[in-house]
C-alpha cells in the first residue's frame, strides 16, 4: 500500500456506494473502499484478512437467524482460517442466545469446536440519529456481556499437548489468556484496530476449564466471559448491525470484506447485499440509513486522532423514478437517479463524525 499523507498526519481516502431497491423494500447493495495511513498505529505486522458472512432467516417470529462465516487471514506469512455456522435467536429484548460449531486452522494446526453462549446488553447511550433510523432499536449502543461455553474434541496428540499447556498456564499464573487471544493469528492486528477504533474489550476471564467424555473421546471444555463497549454514535459494530434488522431479513443477506495492514497503514474493502439500508420515514418518504459506511474510516483511525484529514466520496443510486427530496449535507452533483457527495459540507461532516461527533446526515427520497 502506498503511503498517504506525511509522517505526522493520518489521512483516510474513502469511496462509498449505496444502491437502493424500489418500493417499500429496505434492501440495498453497499460498497466501501478505504485506505488509511496510520504511521503511529500498532501492530506493524503485515496482515491480509478476508471475511464472508451469510445470514439466512430461520424463524421470523423468534428472530432466529443462521450466520455462516468464513475468515481467512495471512499474518506474518502464516495462513489461518476460521469457519463457523451459528444459529442466533432473541430470548428477550436484551438477551440473545447462540449455538454453533466451527473449525479453526493455524498453519498446519487445526481443530474443530462447538459452542453455546449468550449476549446481554446494557444500554448507556442512544443517539437521536439511531432513533431516527431504527424504531425501537435493540442490541445497539452500550456494553455487551458475553458468556461462552466452548468444547474442543481432543482428537490428536497436538491438541492434547496444546490443551494441557493451556491449563498449566492458567493454573500456574503463567501466560495471560487475554494476551494470548490478542496475539493469536489474525486477532492480533485486528484487536488493536478494534480497541483503538472505539471498541473497548475487557480482559477475558476463564471461569472454568476441564475435560469431559465425548462420543469419540475426551473433550476440552472452557467457560469464559468478556465484555465490550463502543464509543457512542460511531460505535462501529453497532453501526453495522443496523444493516441486519432481523424483522426485514426475508431472504438471505451477505457481506464480504477484506482487511489489509502493513507498516504504512490499513486498507479496507466491503461489499454487501443487506436488508437495512433504508427506512420508512412516513409521508411516502424513505430515509437512507445514517452513514452506514463511516466505520470503514473510523475503524482505521488508529493513529493520531486529532491530526488527520479525510478525503471521502459517497454515491447513492435511487430506484428508477425516485428523487431525493431533502439532503443534509447537500449532494454535490446529480445524474438522473445517481447522486454524489464530496468535499465541502460533506467532508466537514465526515471528519466531524470520525472524531466522535453526531452531526446530521439526513437523506430522504420518494417517487
Amino acid at each position: 500500500m502506498a503511503l498517504f499523507g506525511t509522517k505526522d498526519t493520518t489521512t483516510a481516502h474513502a469511496d462509498y456506494e449505496i444502491i437502493l431497491e424500489g418500493g417499500s423494500s429496505s434492501w440495498g447493495q453497499v460498497k466501501g473502499r478505504a485506505k488509511v495511513n496510520a504511521p503511529a498505529a500498532l501492530p506493524l505486522l503485515p496482515a491480509d484478512c478476508n471475511i464472508k458472512i451469510d445470514a439466512k432467516p430461520l424463524d421470523g417470529q423468534k428472530g432466529t437467524v443462521r450466520f455462516t462465516t468464513a475468515i481467512e487471514s495471512i499474518v506474518d506469512s502464516t495462513k489461518n482460517t476460521l469457519n463457523v455456522e451459528v444459529d442466533i435467536a432473541n430470548e428477550t429484548k436484551d438477551r440473545r442466545i447462540a449455538v454453533g460449531e466451527g473449525k479453526l486452522s493455524v498453519g498446519d494446526f487445526s481443530h474443530s469446536f462447538s459452542f453455546e453462549g449468550s449476549v446481554v446488553n446494557m444500554y448507556y447511550y442512544r443517539s437521536d440519529a439511531v432513533r431516527r433510523n431504527v424504531p425501537n432499536p435493540i442490541y445497539q449502543q452500550g456494553r455487551q456481556f458475553h458468556d461462552i461455553l466452548m468444547k474442543v474434541p481432543l482428537e490428536n496428540n497436538d491438541l492434547i499437548d496444546t490443551w494441557e499447556g493451556f491449563q498449566r498456564s492458567m493454573s500456574g499464573g503463567g501466560a495471560n489468556f487475554n494476551d494470548w487471544i490478542r496475539e493469536f493469528w489474525f486477532i492480533g492486528p485486528a484487536f488493536t484496530a478494534i480497541n483503538e477504533g472505539g471498541q473497548r474489550i475487557s480482559p477475558i476471564q476463564v471461569n472454568s476449564s476441564g475435560v469431559e467424555s465425548g462420543e469419540k473421546g475426551p473433550v476440552g471444555v472452557t467457560r469464559w466471559k468478556f465484555s465490550h463497549a463502543g464509543s457512542g454514535i460511531v460505535d462501529s459494530i453497532s453501526r453495522w448491525t443496523e444493516l441486519f434488522p432481523v424483522e426485514q431479513l426475508n431472504k438471505p443477506a451477505s457481506i464480504e470484506g477484506g482487511f489489509r495492514s502493513d507498516s504504512q497503514g490499513i486498507e479496507v474493502k466491503v461489499d454487501g447485499n443487506l436488508p437495512g439500508v433504508s427506512r420508512d420515514a412516513g409521508g411516502g418518504l424513505r430515509r437512507v440509513l445514517n452513514h452506514p459506511l463511516i466505520p470503514l474510516v473510523h475503524h482505521g483511525m488508529v493513529g493520531k486522532f486529532n491530526d488527520f484529514t479525510v478525503d471521502a466520496q459517497l454515491k447513492v443510486v435511487l430506484p428508477k423514478g425516485y428523487k431525493i427530496r431533502y439532503a443534509a449535507p447537500q449532494f454535490r452533483s446529480q445524474n438522473l437517479e445517481e447522486y454524489r457527495w464530496s468535499g465541502g459540507a460533506y467532508a466537514r461532516w465526515v471528519e466531524h463524525v470520525c472524531k466522535g461527533g453526531t452531526g446530521q446526515f439526513e437523506v430522504l427520497y420518494a417517487q
